[in-house]
């Protein structure tokens, strides 16, 4: 009897683990940079079930593919689309995809999505909710 209610509670503190795990985890979400300036729209969502990441960019969508080990992140070379815009907002959109193609580490805490790069920027997001559809 003790051996069968180690194994269930063993079960359960596995589910619950499994269960925290996934919780942690921004695949699935959407987030927007937190301190963005003013009239400048910047994003950033994970598909739930592949590993890519796509967003808006000020003026264009962004799209590519990351890997992730630990809290290592790597994004990919992003592809966007080719509008233009006023000059304040594709100088801001510039310097964000630049910024995104430095990425090396992430840390969750919350509804927050905090990302670092090799030139030590750190950009802190809020999370929006869940992906509508993976783009």
């Amino acid at each position: 009897m003790k051996k069968l209610l180690s194994l269930v509670l063993g079960a359960m503190f596995m589910v619950t683990a499994c269960n925290k795990n996934a919780a942690e985890t921004f695949a699935g979400k959407e987030y927007k940079l937190a301190d963005a300036k003013p009239g400048v729209e910047i994003t950033l969502g994970f598909a739930a079930n592949e590993p890519r990441f796509f967003g808006k960019a000020a003026v264009n969508r962004y799209f590519g593919n990351y890997t992730v080990e630990g809290d290592k992140l790597k994004l990919g070379a992003a592809g966007s689309t080719m509008m233009a815009g006023p000059k304040d907002l594709m100088e801001a959109e510039q310097n964000y995809l630049k910024a995104l193609s430095m990425v090396e580490s992430y840390k969750l805490n919350g509804k927050k999505l905090a990302i670092k790069t090799s030139d030590g920027q750190t950009l802190v997001f809020d999370e929006i909710g869940q992906v509508k559809e993976d783009k």
